[in-house]
């Protein structure tokens, strides 16, 4: 069964203003009279809520679990999509001592890439190296951390595909605006021992002959046969990950795959290397704005220190400090100002 923002109004006494305001990208409710808001991304504030008792909390999630076929009573985390792409967290006890209740709206518009440029948040030269790599069948790592932008700028790159080629996307909850018609959907679902996991559905991915693979985020074992399918000529292929930069990305990517427990780890990190030819590290900052900071093409990986080869074109801005009374301190190594691209040829990989 369906369900949409409108149905939870009974159910959460107090909040019909906020479930109203296209302006909330998020609601969360820690307990009891503890609820907290985001507006346009831009910080969270408390929002009085003197209904939402123990008892309307506990009623509150098991009327809308119900609907999705769901039951927090035997099953206290669930993890739910309602019908407009919004999502929905419950946590029930044993698993909390307060019912919490998370929901994220997903706004209706799609921004492409050079609405990120207009905005500020993907430079004009990182985007053309986007293009480049794209088209060169090579693939894409998006990082950040949560609420950063990563499905934003996804959706983005994935409209810079081809319009005749196949895409395969694989999603934990349908999020993704696909403009594409050549496309097959794939989302997880958790069903008991018929579960069906994203490691699954990578596999499964791999019989609809896709020309590109989306996988909406990388978080476990899924990552190896990932890897896999982008060594076997699959190039143009995009996924995400939380990471908090770009070079940690690649580390986390590859931790992941080691959950397979099939390969040594340096046979992973050069299925890295062979994988992913460019890292996006896209972060959010104070005034919630985001913005793509870093971007990184990787070229190799030593194994003697268990170091990335790696060149950056765009560097993220290193902190602000006090200028010393004898002047500033010496420039950056390589001569550059932060957060401008480096478009220089890349070093050659080791």
């Amino acid at each position: 069964m369906s369900i949409t923002l409108d149905d939870l109004k009974p159910f959460l006494p107090g909040l019909e203003e906020l479930l109203d305001d296209l302006d909330v990208s998020e609601i969360m409710i820690n307990g009891p009279r503890n609820v907290w808001v985001e507006r346009t991304g831009k910080g969270l504030r408390p929002w009085p809520a003197e209904r939402l008792d123990p008892a309307a909390l506990r009623r509150a999630a098991i009327h809308i679990a119900r609907p999705l076929g769901l039951n927090p009573t035997a099953v206290p985390v669930i993890d739910a999509r309602l019908d407009d792409g919004s999502r929905v967290a419950i946590c029930v006890a044993p698993a909390t001592p307060h019912v919490a209740i998370t929901i994220r709206r997903f706004g209706k518009r799609t921004f492409s890439a050079e609405d990120l440029v207009r905005m500020g948040s993907l430079g004009p030269d990182v985007l053309e190296l986007v293009r480049r790599i794209l088209a060169d069948q090579r693939n894409i790592l998006v990082a950040g951390g949560t609420g950063s932008g990563k499905t934003t700028l996804l959706n983005a790159l994935i409209a810079l595909l081809p319009d005749a080629d196949r895409i395969v996307s694989i999603e934990d909850t349908l999020e993704l605006k696909i403009r594409q018609n050549n496309c097959v959907r794939f989302e997880a679902r958790e069903l008991g021992d018929g579960s069906v996991t994203i490691r699954d559905l990578v596999r499964h991915s791999l019989r609809h002959r896709p020309d590109h693979i989306v996988v909406g985020e990388v978080r476990g074992a899924e990552a190896a046969d990932l890897l896999q399918a982008l060594n076997t000529g699959h190039g143009g292929s995009l996924t995400t990950i939380h990471a908090n930069n770009a070079t940690s990305a690649l580390s986390r990517l590859a931790s992941c795959a080691m959950q397979a427990g099939d390969l040594p780890w340096e046979v992973v990190c050069r299925s890295v290397v062979d994988g992913i030819a460019l890292v996006l590290h896209i972060r959010r900052r104070a005034d919630g704005s985001r913005v793509v900071e870093e971007a990184m093409e990787l070229h190799n990986w030593r194994a003697e220190d268990n170091t990335w080869i790696t060149h950056h074109l765009l560097r993220p801005e290193p902190p602000q400090c006090r200028v010393p009374a004898d002047g500033p301190g010496p420039p950056d190594d390589d001569g550059t100002s932060p957060l401008r691209p480096i478009l220089s040829p890349a070093p050659n990989a080791i």
